[in-house]
């Protein structure tokens, strides 16, 4: 199979970087027109596209809405596990805070994204999506709780840390729309305190079980 190149860049560079100024243009299309009235011609419009090329890397506008919401996510989770890993494993507080802190700087700066998430409540197919996202950061959570406390297991803060990052998640939002009476300072001091008050409450669980099993 002969692959051409043209201006020293392969068919298959070329598609990929189609892809991406699609995926680009369609952040700015969501900022600008929220998810509901997302649509395909918009996205090839601001990307300097045809439909054509659009059909390339997707079949439907919900493939493109769901590649842009994955990158997104993704870079948001990289963010937070970026910033907890420059702390030390013991100082949990710290840890909880940059990972939050990342996260909620990301969608503070960029109110596309924070725009994509708030809204990807609502559509039927990244809503799942969303909730896959909300389970990762859980997981982050549980993992910097485990390494601050390896008396805990993973598994047993599940429950836990979802409903923290459900919380945490609704208290950026509300923050992200002016809905929140408080500062950025305040709102990370209290996320990353009720991670700790998590943390302590699992710590106590098993050492009272340790305490029923000696008697």
């Amino acid at each position: 199979m002969v692959t051409r190149t043209f201006q020293g860049a392969s068919a298959t560079e070329r598609v990929a970087d189609r892809r991406a100024r699609l995926v680009a243009a369609a952040l700015d299309v969501v900022g600008d027109r929220g998810v509901r009235d997302f649509t395909m011609t918009a996205v090839c419009r601001a990307a300097g596209l045809t439909e054509r090329y659009f059909y390339e890397s997707f079949a439907r506008r919900e493939d493109l809405l769901e590649a842009l919401f994955d990158s997104v996510a993704a870079t948001a989770l990289d963010h937070a596990v970026r910033a907890a890993e420059a702390v030390p494993a013991a100082h949990l507080e710290a840890r909880a805070r940059a990972a939050i802190g990342a996260t909620t700087t990301l969608l503070g700066d960029d109110p596309r994204s924070a725009r994509l998430y708030r809204e990807a409540i609502g559509h039927p197919e990244l809503a799942g999506r969303r909730q896959d996202t909300i389970a990762a950061f859980a997981a982050l959570l549980a993992r910097l709780i485990a390494e601050a406390h390896p008396e805990l297991r993973r598994e047993d803060l599940q429950l836990t840390t979802l409903v923290l990052t459900g919380g945490v998640v609704d208290a950026v939002g509300f923050w992200l729309d002016g809905r929140l009476d408080a500062d950025v300072d305040a709102l990370l001091t209290r996320c990353a305190r009720l991670v700790v008050a998590a943390a302590d409450h699992h710590c106590a669980e098993v050492h009272g079980a340790e305490i029923r099993e000696q008697r």
